[in-house]
């Protein structure tokens, strides 16, 4: 019961940031006076909007919890010696956010120790927020849970390019040609898709931690599987593959693990 009233505090003030992130968002969608930035990799961006949402939820948890760690994508890592981490990503589909199309998110984690606690995933133009907590799965207060895997050509799969593939003639031969449907362009908003039960599975790479640390537990309370595509635990590599079932996954793994 104790543990439960602690991970609830911690949820509620998840919820708090959120609520106050989303009213910048949607106070800065769609505006022309947004400043972009060229990241290190030539495929990344990073706005104005990004650092400033990034310095609010800072703030805000430390003025909660000042000896927590902080771990963010613009603004680097603040190390407490704690055995808590939150883990920041101020916009997951920065170029989404700056085209005008809403499927960028807001991402929120909290990991004790090495287990990932609690995911927050926003998208408040669809208003729409998933997170997790006593082992279910929820988008706006409904319990959400994968879907039922028949098989491979029934199979929906969002990925993110073809390019991340070392060999994708090979692979789509193996394996692409027998699903039923891939979606192209992925973030985060997929793998909650996934968790809700409309598609099957997620394939990405390049992936940091701030990428996948709040889909993680979301995941996993939905009923789903989440791995490296050499099924070790995600975040050991850049590879991340996301299903709504151990028979799919053992499919997956089998072949990707030969394109690392």
């Amino acid at each position: 019961m104790q543990k439960k009233k602690i991970i609830s505090t911690y949820l509620s003030l998840a919820n708090y940031v959120a609520d106050t992130i989303a009213i910048e968002i949607k106070k800065n969608y769609k505006k022309l006076n947004i400043k972009l930035f060229k990241k290190n990799s030539p495929y990344q961006v990073v706005t104005n909007l990004d650092l400033k949402i990034e310095k609010i939820v800072r703030k805000l948890i430390h003025s909660k919890f000042p000896d927590h760690n902080i771990i963010g994508e613009e603004l680097g890592n603040i190390d407490k010696n704690s055995d808590f981490t939150w883990i920041i990503d101020p916009i997951d589909g920065t170029k989404a956010f700056i085209s005008g199309i809403p499927v960028f998110t807001f991402l929120l984690s909290l990991k004790h120790r090495n287990n990932y606690l609690l995911g927050l995933v926003d998208q408040p133009i669809l208003n729409e927020r998933f997170w997790n907590y006593n082992n279910k799965a929820y988008l706006n207060n409904k319990v959400i849970k994968v879907k039922k895997f028949n098989n491979l050509s029934s199979t929906l799969v969002a990925i993110t390019d073809p390019k991340m593939f070392k060999n994708y003639s090979s692979l789509n031969k193996k394996l692409f040609n027998k699903f039923n449907f891939i979606r192209w362009g992925t973030d985060a908003l997929g793998y909650m898709r996934c968790a809700e039960g409309i598609i099957d599975a997620v394939i990405e790479r390049d992936i940091k931690i701030w990428d996948i640390a709040a889909i993680i537990p979301i995941i996993k309370a939905s009923g789903g599987i989440i791995t490296t595509w050499d099924n070790k635990l995600p975040g050991t590599n850049d590879t991340v593959i996301a299903c709504n079932d151990k028979k799919l996954h053992k499919i997956l793994v089998n072949t990707l693990q030969n394109y690392l």
